[in-house]
């Protein structure tokens, strides 16, 4: 039995955004999703909370690369982590995920990353994962920080590094791998799926990858709305009911 996890990211980003995923869920096609702490339409991701806790799993998707921070931090200023534009203080986070940074700085995104945490508690959210925009949390920079939070807040599950990559090396993949275990060995009651990929990677194989595997499971990730018009439309035309092997759970369920 493949058991699968549909999360769709970026909830909370924009309103039309946050339609999309409404209506993804109506249609049986999302099992979970993520929401940004920081961005333009929190009420509604919060709204979509209230109405869809019991048929979904919310996680929260931290941002250290795009909007605004919620905490000011001078020395992420003075560092060039955060910079300055017309709209204000701005990441600019992505490019220093895998340098070496000094404790100071990182305390300082730490205390960004407990103040996202911190809103979503705030307005009720029983937060089910962690995963991040852009994938930041599987920077090295942040791989003893990762641990720290999950088991400050009581997050016990978290998105793994992507490891389902059509034509990736083995190499890739175990240095993927090892990116879990090191993760694992600092906080062992953390879970993941066994697997995590791009929903559409997935639909292009036709839904066969993974199917002869043994009660494994899969987190897909979708992006509904937006750019991303085409995946949209390949999620919503998938019929999971009528597949083998395949069930869909949340991250609830893990």
């Amino acid at each position: 039995m493949l058991n699968i996890i549909i999360n769709a990211d970026d909830c909370g980003k924009s309103r039309p955004i946050n339609n999309c995923i409404q209506k993804f869920i109506e249609a049986g096609k999302l099992t979970s999703t993520t929401i940004m702490a920081n961005m333009d339409d929190l009420d509604g991701a919060i709204a979509l909370y209230k109405s869809y806790q019991d048929k979904i799993s919310f996680g929260i998707h931290l941002n250290l690369t795009e909007g605004n921070p919620i905490l000011h931090s001078d020395i992420l200023l003075q560092k060039g982590l955060y910079i300055e534009s017309s709209e204000g203080i701005k990441f600019n986070i992505n490019s220093y995920r895998n340098r070496i940074l000094s404790p100071t700085v990182l305390n300082a995104i730490e205390k960004e990353l407990d103040a996202q945490i911190a809103v979503l508690k705030d307005f009720g959210v029983k937060i089910s994962h962690i995963d991040s925009h852009h994938h930041i949390h599987t920077g090295v920079a942040f791989l003893s920080l990762l641990p720290r939070l999950a088991r400050r807040h009581r997050i016990y599950k978290i998105r793994r590094m992507r490891n389902y990559i059509p034509l990736t090396s083995k190499i890739n993949l175990l240095c993927r791998d090892t990116w879990w275990w090191l993760i694992k060995g600092q906080f062992p009651q953390i879970r993941t799926t066994d697997y995590f990929g791009i929903y559409e990677d997935w639909y292009e194989t036709k839904h066969l990858w993974l199917q002869d595997k043994k009660e494994s499971f899969l987190e897909l990730m979708c992006h509904p709305g937006g750019v991303y018009e085409s995946e949209s439309e390949n999620l919503l035309n998938t019929d999971f009911l009528s597949m083998k092997n395949i069930k869909l759970i949340s991250y609830n369920d893990l």
